[in-house]
């Protein structure tokens, strides 16, 4: 007989009831065959009324545990065995495990200031964009995205990266990882990737799990190498040439022409250009897009929000040449919008109303202070350390010569509550001996106090 140690604990009786058999199928204490007790037997055992078990057993048979035979009884139900797979810890993270609790300093490549974020004029513009009046607000978007956005985006983008394009040009998307996924869409699975080596991890799993042959090409110190390239003719080549994540190469002139000049020899190759952090350079201007110079539609121009406004504006953008956007209008029918047209017009009066640009030249500015502040504090360190990729973006990467490895420089950081950004998780297929002992340090979200205090922290535990 079946006995049930009731806990008195407030929950119906049936529950318990039902919960302790299934307990006990799934442990095999009970197995595929036996008979239960019949249901005035067990109420009888247990001191329950019969509706009790009756229930019970109702919710037994309805989820398959158990079946009812006619004129014979309630008997268990044949159930797989459910397999437990081990976990599996990311390769590129396993030596670099992560307690956020115990991070105090966190020198962050991706994070933003916040404390400069515009709420003001966002809050103005929420207000005069919720407008019920607007009867488009409640409608799906558009599937290339909202007309007043795009047009707005032809304009900012000439002025501030020289893109020249039209506004049906133009794909709105919830950020890079979606419009990869377009161009998936368009171009299939057999068109090989081409990646920068290191590579921006996040295109790296997004092209590997969408299935297509995805190549890596180590870069030099104009970016990525060309010679490797014409193995393929059918591919697209994704760069990130106005500043090289993780390593902040910006590719000179004479690489870009090589690079489009490579492309516009195979028809089939198309060069994915993604704008990373092009808006702060702070020694110069910034660089004109490769897609400016590009006259014979190659370049797919990939842009976003995420560092010039914030991370939560999952809102980016790509500019097809004309070829690609007739193939993507015929296959429109198989995508639809993911981004709220609230959202898309607020972006719209922001840029239109001028306060896109005002607020990324204050951003500019107070990134260029950080930058300051962190490159003097790094002077305490004294000799033995390289430092590389300061002049744009919002990090740099610091190099030891005394023996410490990479490993040991983010285990000893973490030790004392500050995070570092190893570089060896961006390389595919082992880390080249010049970029050994090298981590990120990015400086965005940090106040100038944090600064000095983690890299005092560092030359503490790094022995400089």
């Amino acid at each position: 007989m079946i006995t049930v140690p009731f806990k008195n604990k407030g929950t119906f009786l049936y529950v318990e009831i039902y919960e302790f058999i299934k307990q006990e199928i799934t442990a095999g204490n009970i197995k595929y065959g036996e008979k239960l007790p019949s249901k005035r037997s067990l109420a009888n055992h247990l001191a329950v009324s019969v509706n009790t078990v009756d229930t019970a057993y109702s919710q037994l048979v309805a989820e398959g545990y158990i079946e009812a035979i006619a004129k014979k009884g309630f008997y268990i139900c044949e159930i797989d065995s459910y397999f437990l797979a081990e976990k599996k810890v990311a390769a590129n993270n396993k030596n670099f495990p992560i307690n956020s609790e115990l991070i105090n300093i966190d020198f962050s490549p991706n994070a933003i200031d916040q404390r400069i974020f515009p709420y003001e004029p966002f809050r103005k513009i929420f207000k005069s964009t919720f407008n019920e009046y607007d009867v488009s607000l409640l409608n799906k978007p558009d599937i290339q995205g909202d007309l007043g956005l795009r047009k707005a985006l032809v304009e900012l983008l000439y002025r501030s990266r020289g893109v020249r394009c039209h506004e049906n040009q133009i794909i709105i998307g919830s950020g890079t990882d979606h419009l990869l996924q377009i161009l998936d869409l368009i171009w299939g699975r057999n068109k090989a990737i081409i990646l920068e080596n290191p590579v921006y991890l996040k295109a790296f799993h997004i092209f590997e799990k969408m299935g297509n042959p995805v190549i890596s090409v180590d870069i030099d110190e104009k970016g990525i190498q060309i010679e490797p390239l014409k193995n393929y003719s059918d591919g697209a080549v994704y760069v990130t040439p106005s500043h090289q994540f993780p390593l902040g190469i910006s590719m000179p002139i004479d690489r870009r022409i090589k690079l489009l000049n490579y492309a516009n020899r195979e028809e089939a190759i198309y060069i994915i250009e993604d704008d990373y952090d092009s808006e702060f350079r702070y020694n110069e201007k910034p660089l004109p897009s490769l897609q400016s110079i590009d006259k014979n539609g190659k370049v797919i121009y990939i842009g976003t929000f995420s560092k010039s406004i914030a991370p939560s504006i999952r809102i980016s953008y790509m500019v097809l040449p004309e070829i690609l956007l007739k193939t993507y209008l015929a296959t429109a029918d198989e995508i639809s919008s993911p981004v709220s047209s609230l959202e898309q017009k607020m972006i719209a009066a922001f840029i239109s109303e001028g306060m896109f640009e005002k607020h990324v030249n204050k951003m500019r500015k107070v990134y260029k202070e950080k930058r300051i502040v962190l490159m003097n504090a790094l002077k305490q360190w004294g000799g033995g350390v390289k430092i590389t990729g300061e002049n744009a973006g919002h990090h740099l990467l610091v190099q030891l010569d005394n023996g410490l490895t990479e490993e040991a420089m983010y285990r000893r950081a973490m030790a004392q509550g500050v995070r570092v950004y190893p570089v060896s998780p961006y390389f595919i297929n082992g880390v080249p001996e010049r970029y050994k002992s090298m981590v990120l340090l990015g400086y965005a979200s940090l106040t100038d106090q944090e600064i000095f205090d983690g890299i005092g922290i560092l030359k503490k535990v790094w022995s400089l």
